[in-house]
């Protein structure tokens, strides 16, 4: 295994336990909100039984001391403590889980089923052969009669302690004489016991699903990074031709949904740029073979013009006649190295130079500059010119750079249109964008699809093999001019005459006051 698929199994691992901790965090919030809301639940519906029990035995009894089948022994001072009613009032304890007593207004305590643990000892007085509640609580019971009363301690949002003690007391048809409940709900157990029976299974299978989910998404997440990575170092290698090939990234990949834009888009730019770097490369080694070409011919020209002169094979009276033509081939590398140097020096335009003036004025300058090269190939031009001002056309920029921008273009289309061919240069002014956009349009062939992005890289020709006099320069020094003015320049095969269409924006006169 190599150390870059261990390194990203570790980040897969790493984000992946990462999620899984989150989640737990998560289900461990929700117990403890569950627990609590729960718990107060618990109290409330406990509280409201209690007193619901409370008025219902007030009322049995009531009718149980009124019923006239039950016969009261006369050796208990009180029907409470007939054998009838207390078989009832203990079987309903049993029943409810619950203490009953029967006490006095002064809290003697009638008759108890049994005493709950917490009613301590100090809460029971005894005098003479009676038991009496102590003053304070037999006074809450009263004072609260038909409402519980609970003992839970809360600390914060929770209850402090496992059980929570409640009492109530509710008025019979005796005078002086109240029935009292007792009972104690294990609220932490019962809590523990709704929450393992309640969202045990359903925390478990959600938990499930979640680690399912982070480790798909932490996998596809992780895929196309070592996929960056491994590429990355091929490149580095020199290995142009690799690509990131990210199958999750595919239309049919159920897994697609899961990649974000930005790792979509990384991906996508990162194989861009890959194939932009291969494409450099080509042309470097286009262009080494270009110059190498262009100085080549000129050279061995000259070289071999000079050894005939120096070995006598020339004879004297025709030195002029050579040197002219050594001359014409030293000329050409001058232009040659001329057209580099300004190809490296044109993105930056002095803002001294950038001035008000008529793109129209320009345009007519450059066509009528260009006669000799027209009439040579009878081509016609047909000029359509807009305004924007007082019949001018008015850009702001730097009127020497952009003559040659349209004059590059103009001799290009001149070269690219046959014989008794056309040519249509317009003018045309977007106000809302403030921008004047120029076109040139041929009818030659015009440029093959895949071709129209590249005809602006630096030593490219869309049919190398052309023999036509260039260096492939000239539009490149275009876009580098045209860039450097803010705006753009690209080219369509045009609808009107069918050759190669040029169209570049110039800002008109307005972007000067903006400055």
């Amino acid at each position: 295994m190599s150390q870059t698929s261990k390194k990203s199994q570790n980040v897969s691992f790493r984000i992946t336990l990462s999620l899984a901790v989150g989640t737990i965090l998560v289900f461990f919030v929700l117990v403890l909100i569950f627990y609590q809301r729960t718990t107060t639940s618990l109290i409330d519906e406990g509280k409201a039984k209690m007193a619901r029990q409370a008025a219902a035995l007030a009322k049995a009894y009531d009718s149980m001391s009124m019923d006239p089948s039950i016969s009261f022994s006369l050796n208990h001072t009180s029907p409470v403590q007939a054998p009838a009613v207390q078989a009832f009032v203990n079987s309903f304890a049993k029943t409810e889980e619950c203490a009953v007593w029967f006490i006095s207004g002064n809290g003697r305590i009638d008759s108890a089923t049994s005493v709950p643990k917490f009613i301590r000892e100090e809460h029971l007085m005894k005098v003479n052969d009676s038991v009496y509640l102590d003053t304070q609580t037999a006074s809450d019971l009263i004072a609260n009669l038909g409402k519980s009363i609970s003992s839970e301690a809360r600390t914060g949002i929770f209850t402090s302690g496992r059980s929570v003690n409640i009492e109530v007391a509710a008025r019979t048809s005796t005078p002086d004489l109240y029935v009292v409940l007792f009972s104690t709900i294990n609220v932490e157990s019962e809590v523990f016991w709704r929450l393992s029976n309640g969202l045990a299974l359903p925390i478990l299978v959600s938990f499930s699903m979640a680690l399912l989910f982070f480790s798909l998404m932490a996998r596809s997440l992780i895929k196309p990074l070592r996929a960056l990575s491994e590429a990355a170092t091929q490149v580095t290698k020199g290995d142009l031709s690799t690509r990131i090939d990210v199958p999750e990234l595919r239309k049919n990949s159920t897994l697609k949904y899961m990649l974000t834009d930005e790792i979509t888009n990384m991906v996508s730019t990162v194989n861009n740029m890959i194939e932009r770097l291969e494409r450099q490369e080509s042309d470097r080694k286009l262009f080494i073979s270009s110059i190498a070409h262009d100085l080549r011919t000129p050279l061995t020209s000259i070289k071999g013009f000079l050894t005939a002169i120096s070995d006598g094979t020339i004879p004297p009276e025709s030195y002029p006649k050579y040197m002219d033509i050594i001359q014409a081939q030293v000329n050409r590398i001058q232009r040659l190295i001329t057209s580099m140097t300004e190809a490296s020096s044109l993105s930056q335009i002095d803002p001294e130079n950038m001035e008000v003036f008529d793109i129209n004025d320009m345009i007519r300058d450059a066509v009528t500059n260009s006669e000799n090269l027209l009439s040579d190939k009878n081509i016609s031009v047909s000029v359509n010119l807009s305004s924007n001002s007082e019949s001018e056309m008015l850009v702001y920029g730097e009127s020497q750079a952009l003559y040659r921008v349209f004059y590059n273009l103009l001799t290009n289309a001149i070269k690219f249109t046959p014989v008794d061919g056309e040519i249509l240069i317009s003018t045309v002014w977007n106000e809302s964008e403030k921008k004047v956009y120029v076109s040139i349009e041929d009818s030659g062939s015009g440029i093959p699809d895949d071709k129209l992005e590249r005809v602006f890289e630096s030593f490219y020709k869309v049919d190398p093999s052309r023999t036509e006099s260039g260096f492939g320069l000239g539009l490149y020094i275009c876009r580098e001019i045209i860039q450097a003015h803010g705006e753009k320049i690209w080219a369509e095969n045009g609808k009107d005459i069918g050759g190669a269409k040029f169209i570049y924006t110039l800002p008109d006169h307005r972007k000067k006051e903006e400055k």
